[in-house]
């Protein structure tokens, strides 16, 4: 009877045991769901995250003697890593220039794809490839569109909302780039 005692005291403790456990287990399922309605960014998604979407660009103008610059970039990416930044954008700049009583204007476009990396919390490094179809003037009267190519590397300071770039064209020609000069400066913004 002892022994009968002892094993139905035994099989008693192993089902209590395994009971407890099973509410263990529902309790954390319970407690993960509620986290996860509490802070649903918190989640590790799989696939597309609309909420790892960045939208923002670059704008400018410039008016001055007679002389007209508009710059408009508008700029999208996506995070692939918490720092990372993936992105495409599109460039387009209207000129209109006054040289000896007489109004020549311009347009330039071209496509953008970039790559941004967030170092600290507000300087990232930023390369970015665009090349550009513009306006090359052979004579006052003639002109040809050509495509130049621009692959620019740096960096920047800012985090949501503004920020300000310094960048590098590696592939700056004297007598063929868009840009007058390799080095460029830029005012942006990114949310």
């Amino acid at each position: 009877m002892k022994k009968q005692s002892i094993f139905l005291l035994i099989i008693g403790l192993l089902s209590l045991t395994t009971s407890a456990q099973r509410k263990i287990q529902q309790l954390d399922e319970e407690e993960a769901k509620k986290q996860e309605q509490l802070n649903p960014k918190s989640v590790d998604k799989k696939g597309f995250d609309k909420e790892k979407m960045v939208y923002g660009g670059n704008v400018g103008a410039s008016f001055a003697n007679g002389n007209t610059f508009i710059l408009a970039q508008p700029m999208v990416g996506y995070k692939v890593k918490p720092k990372t930044v993936l992105g495409t954008g599109f460039t387009y700049i209207y000129q209109s220039i006054k040289y000896l009583n007489t109004n020549y204007t311009s347009t330039a476009w071209g496509p953008i794809l970039f790559a941004r990396q967030n170092l600290l919390p507000q300087i990232f490094a930023h390369a970015e490839y665009q090349p550009i179809n513009h306006e090359v003037y052979i004579t006052p009267t003639k002109f040809e569109r050509v495509w130049t190519q621009n692959a620019f590397i740096g960096g920047g300071l800012g985090g949501d909302g503004a920020q300000v770039y310094v960048l590098y064209n590696l592939l700056h020609d004297a007598n063929n780039s868009y840009y007058e000069s390799p080095w460029y400066i830029r005012i942006g913004f990114m949310f």
